[in-house]
């Protein structure tokens, strides 16, 4: 998913720092790990919103740095370490994507099979024509559209399997004219999930723990919230950015069972990221034993797709392979997968010429996610002496005026929407019950704390007014505005309204 927020790392004038050496400088692992420990804390001083951080460089077979810092949990107070779970958003189809591999070698589920060949008994409303592969789905290229699905599968949770089954079949949508062409979209690999549970009768979450979790050894690893907190794992918590309180809060979004989707729904720690980039570097060895074919390993290392890359860190012409953006980072070659959502960031990457490879985790999302770029990028041209110390005190300085900045727009523009006038003509209580669409599902209205809240699946929130007749705006997603109009008949009552372009009809008053 994309940052809610792109936010760039307040600075500080980093006095430990100024020993880095100039560029083209060999270093130790003892200065490397020296360095980088005082340039993450003091990146988390300089955004105390940050509240914890937890980071591995992985050097050939062995982490040369694997620490954790601040708070998995700011109400409770406990404290981050390298066995926290945190929550690594679309960094998740790379894993996805080696199971997908297995299971074309094991001839379960072909890549370059038609993705309808695995939808027995779904009768899809716009016809998907065959040359639409398993393969496509999963390097962005199908052209497929399904909003409703994606929007479901990763936040409400309204996932009954036979309902998902009947938006799949209606709402998914064919554009040949785009066919072949690279859009990145957790739609794919969602959909891919849904084709999972339909041919092989086994759960996404149930094929990672066989195929990828349990070889490799990563225990402190699952995509089922439920079981990692039933298993007393160390889980944190997500936070964000209020304007309404100028403060971090809890984000309002909770990942639960129910809206974890195999685009984006794995909960690990930094020692099993660890692991995982141990792998991916070594071509499926760990320890001196092969674990994953190594051809398998190629083949999701290999692209397939055509990308241009705008975002940094890792900007430029790249390729998608199977689960992971190829590209460059100067003049290195880069393998990535980054993931962003409402209270989260990671970034995991590696360069395979150099071997070496960085896994950045926060718990925060409206700076987390440049923060973790920062600290990667950092490590990279420290280790590989290609930046100086001043360079990174630079953007830190700069970058401070642009974060303080956002902050205070932030606010500004939230004082400005809460001084707005109500547009509602009729008692609040006129607006509330529960307004259903066949594709997105249901949208409940209520009153509370004087205004209208709204409901959908595991999403709540308190709404504001606008400023046109009968609407109010709503943050489903946290620092996304929409709008919500309701319809008033010539008789004067509500029989409708309408939500991101979309009609739902009032159900239950």
């Amino acid at each position: 998913m994309k940052h809610l927020i792109i936010v760039i790392i307040v600075g500080l004038v980093l006095s430990p720092l100024t020993m880095l050496a100039q560029t083209g400088t060999a270093i130790s692992e003892k200065q490397f790990s020296s360095e980088l420990d005082a340039y993450v804390q003091q990146s988390m001083q300089a955004i105390p919103e940050i509240p914890s951080v937890a980071m591995v460089v992985v050097k050939n077979d062995k982490p040369i740095f694997m620490r954790a810092y601040g708070l998995a949990n700011k109400e409770a107070g406990t404290k981050a370490d390298v066995n926290t779970l945190y929550y690594i958003a679309s960094s998740t189809k790379s894993y996805m994507a080696l199971a997908a591999a297995l299971l074309d070698r094991e001839g379960k589920v072909k890549l370059n099979d038609p993705m309808t060949k695995y939808a027995p008994g779904v009768t899809f409303k716009t016809p998907i024509p065959e040359k639409v592969t398993i393969k496509d789905l999963l390097t962005h290229t199908s052209s497929l559209r399904n909003s409703p699905l994606v929007w479901r599968l990763a936040y409400t949770g309204e996932v009954d399997d036979q309902d998902i089954l009947r938006v799949v079949a209606d709402g998914t949508t064919y554009d040949d004219q785009n066919y072949g062409k690279y859009v990145y979209a957790n739609l794919g690999y969602n959909i891919y999930g849904v084709l999972l549970k339909r041919s092989l009768g086994k759960k996404w979450q149930d094929v990672l723990q066989e195929k990828v979790f349990a070889p490799l050894a990563l225990k402190q690893t699952t995509a089922y919230v439920s079981k990692a907190r039933a298993a007393k794992l160390s889980v944190a918590e997500s936070y964000l950015f209020s304007p309404e309180t100028g403060t971090i809060i809890r984000s309002p979004i909770a990942k639960l069972d129910n809206n974890m989707q195999s685009a984006g729904g794995i909960y690990t720690s930094i020692a099993d990221l660890s692991r995982w980039l141990r792998i991916n570097m070594n071509d499926g060895k760990l320890d001196g034993k092969q674990l994953i074919p190594a051809d398998v390993m190629r083949s999701v290392h290999t692209g397939y797709a055509d990308t241009v890359r705008d975002s940094p860190p890792f900007t430029g012409n790249g390729k998608y392979g199977l689960g992971w953006q190829i590209g460059k980072y100067r003049d290195e070659n880069v393998i990535y997968h980054h993931g962003g959502y409402a209270g989260w960031s990671s970034h995991v990457s590696y360069l395979p010429d150099k071997k070496i490879g960085v896994a950045v985790m926060i718990n925060e999302s409206t700076a987390g996610g440049r923060i973790g770029h920062l600290l990667a990028t950092y490590a990279y041209d420290r280790w590989l002496g290609t930046e100086t110390a001043e360079n990174y005190a630079k953007q830190m300085t700069d970058i401070a005026e642009q974060y303080g900045k956002m902050k205070q727009a932030q606010i500004a523009s939230f004082r400005s929407r809460a001084s707005r006038t109500s547009q509602l003509t009729k008692p609040l209580a006129d607006y509330a019950g529960r307004y259903s669409n066949d594709l997105l599902g249901n949208l409940d209205i209520s009153v509370e704390q004087n205004t209208l809240a709204v409901r959908m699946g595991n999403i709540h929130v308190v709404s504001t007014p606008f400023t046109e007749k009968e609407s109010i705006r709503v943050e489903m997603n946290p620092g996304q505005g929409e709008v919500i109009k309701f319809e008033v008949s010539g008789a004067g009552k509500i029989n409708s309204l309408t939500y991101a372009g979309v009609n739902f009809t009032r159900v239950v008053r």
